[in-house]
């Protein structure tokens, strides 16, 4: 009798990387799955690298997709590919060149906290959070899950990001968590942007869903911020430098 599928995400993704470069496979794993909850806003994306894979790899992308899924929904607003990412793609020595390290969730919580006071906000209008180092979006999981759903849903997030892997992670679970969020690839500190995602809850919010991949942002995805976004992210990083 053949063994069953196994159930968690990482021993699929190990699977794939027997003979392969582990990060490849984690990157193309974090690329599909993006790709795959962009609600066919960057199928592009997705057919581009799936030029790469067999059949039968492609299906086990799949499976760890949906094993990711399901364990999300037992651990709420919790960074699993982060922490995983860490664990599984990143040597010692590449965190160490990288400057990569995974924060914990109690810490994102209390900082959350410590900077996000969903009472003192205002009662409506959007709510624009700026994360200039976002990682896999820890950090705004932690803001999302510190607001009350109403409040969440006006939450307007930009999340920067240098490494590409990250911007991924963070589209990952920005969208499965409902947090409407803009990720850009790009270099905070020289003002340096080179694509942008927005998922499927920051795309005209107020059309269905349905309508929101036929409009003008959605077909722009994977595209350079414009002049004036970019001025508009330069102006708030000096306002939180100087607030610091």
């Amino acid at each position: 009798m053949k063994a069953p599928p196994p159930s968690d995400f990482r021993k699929i993704l190990e699977r794939l990387a027997h003979g392969q470069d582990t990060y490849r496979v984690f990157d193309a794993f974090v690329r599909f799955a993006a790709c795959a909850l962009a609600a066919q806003t960057r199928e592009a994306e997705y057919l581009e690298e799936a030029k790469r894979w067999k059949r039968d790899e492609l299906g086990l992308f799949a499976q760890a997709l949906g094993s990711l899924v399901r364990e999300m929904e037992s651990e709420p607003f919790t960074d699993l590919i982060g922490g995983y990412y860490m664990e599984f793609a990143l040597s010692s020595k590449g965190q160490q060149w990288n400057g990569e390290y995974h924060t914990p969730k109690p810490i994102c919580d209390m900082m959350a906290r410590m900077a996000f006071d969903p009472g003192s906000l205002p009662a409506e209008g959007p709510i624009t959070v700026c994360e200039p180092a976002c990682g896999a979006g820890a950090m705004i999981l932690s803001v999302g899950e510190a607001c009350p759903p109403e409040v969440r849903r006006r939450l307007r997030v930009t999340a920067i990001d240098i490494n590409r892997t990250a911007c991924d992670m963070a589209f990952i679970n920005t969208t499965l968590w409902g947090i409407p969020t803009r990720v850009i690839h790009g270099n905070t500190l020289s003002s340096e942007y080179w694509a942008a995602w927005s998922n499927i809850h920051y795309i005209a919010p107020w059309l269905p869903y349905a309508l929101r991949p036929q409009t003008p942002e959605a077909r722009e995805q994977g595209q350079p911020p414009k002049p004036v976004e970019v001025e508009r992210i330069h102006a708030t990083v000096q306002q939180q430098e100087f607030a610091l």
